[in-house]
C-alpha cells in the first residue's frame, strides 16, 4: 500500500456541548476514490472541511504530503455576488483561468455566460464542479455531489 498522500491520526472535533467525532484515522491515497455516508445532521460536512483545512479540529494530526491541491466543493456555492457563471468561476483566490475554466465546462454542458440569476441549481453545481476540476486538485472533496 503506498504512502497516504493526505490523512489525521487521532481526529477530533468538540461541536456545542460535546465532540462531534474524536479518535478518527482518516487516509487518503493517492488514487483513492472514497464516499463518505450518513444521516443528515451527522458531520459529513464538516469532516470534509476539515479534511480540506477549512477549519481546525480540536485534537488530532493532519498530515498531507507538500505541494498537495486540495479542493472542496460545496454542497452550496454562493452565487449572489456574480454576474454570470463565469464570474464566479474566476473569482476565488486561487482560481482557474477562463480558458481551463471554459474546456471543463464544455465537457459538462455548461454555458458559463448564462447570468448566475437564471441558473437552475443544476448549472450553478456545473459551473461550481468547472471551477474545481480546473484547479486541477490531487484531492477532489465533493459536499452532496448528486
Amino acid at each position: 500500500m503506498a504512502a497516504p498522500i493526505l490523512s489525521y491520526e487521532g481526529l477530533g472535533l468538540v461541536q456545542g456541548s460535546g465532540w462531534l467525532f474524536q479518535d478518527l484515522d482518516i487516509y487518503v491515497g493517492e488514487r483513492d476514490r472514497l464516499a463518505l455516508i450518513g444521516r443528515n445532521g451527522a458531520g459529513k460536512t464538516t469532516l470534509l472541511k476539515l479534511l480540506a483545512g477549512q477549519i481546525d479540529p480540536d485534537k488530532g494530526k493532519r498530515v498531507i504530503v507538500p505541494g498537495t491541491h486540495v479542493v472542496m466543493l460545496e454542497q452550496e456555492p454562493d452565487f449572489s455576488r456574480f454576474e454570470t457563471l463565469m464570474d464566479f468561476a474566476v473569482a476565488a483566490p486561487d482560481a482557474p483561468e477562463e480558458f481551463e475554466v471554459a474546456a471543463i465546462a464544455d465537457q459538462l454542458g455548461i454555458d458559463m455566460s448564462r447570468t448566475a440569476a437564471s441558473a437552475s441549481g443544476g448549472e450553478r453545481r456545473r459551473a461550481a464542479l468547472a471551477r474545481a476540476l480546473a484547479q486541477n486538485p490531487d484531492v477532489l472533496l465533493l459536499d452532496e455531489p448528486t
